[in-house]
């Protein structure tokens, strides 16, 4: 990443039901434009975050989604909802970012609210509005996370201070 973010939350211990609390978060204040990145190893919890926004914007819309499916062999799934958009991507099988502009994928990003798993092969100096998301599991329990939020770009004060009211985050201001 070339660009550094302007605030960074953190959130130490998490406990495996307390995503969903942060997944509604994200989606009751995340549009159509937002691209919200995903980082971690296999297992840290990407895909569940990820499905956790979208059934919670889904309830917040009051749709029913029977099921929310990993895109790991489709690369992509998508949702349609009246107010917007959700892409839910995953890179795990792309192998070069000129792969990933051959596949159209960055194409949407500004039409849609984007999820994307594995966004390391993505340069991200071609965005200029993000969050990327680092999962880790817990050092000491295997059902924590610990998390970090990063911030990058303008217009996602709402999206910071509903995190920061959820209690789980503290702020390191850059």
């Amino acid at each position: 990443m070339l660009a550094k973010p302007y605030i960074t939350l953190k959130a130490h211990g998490l406990q495996i039901f307390n995503l969903s609390d942060i997944a509604r978060v994200f989606a009751q204040f995340t549009k159509n434009g937002d691209v919200i990145l995903l980082s971690g190893r296999v297992g840290a919890g990407k895909t569940e975050f990820a499905r956790l926004v979208i059934k919670a914007k889904a309830i917040i819309k009051n749709l029913d989604i029977e099921e929310v499916s990993s895109p790991t062999f489709s690369l992509v799934q998508t949702y349609e909802f009246q107010c917007c958009k959700i892409s839910h991507i995953d890179l795990y099988r792309v192998n070069s970012e000129v792969e990933l502009f051959e596949l159209g994928i960055p194409d949407n990003f500004f039409d849609q609210i984007t999820l994307l798993e594995w966004p390391e092969i993505l340069e991200t100096k071609n965005l200029s509005r993000y969050v990327f998301i680092k999962i880790k599991e817990a050092k000491k329990l295997e059902d924590q996370r610990d998390f970090t939020i990063e911030f990058f770009g303008d217009s996602w004060d709402d999206l910071n201070r509903a995190l920061l009211g959820s209690k789980y985050f503290i702020s390191e201001k850059k």
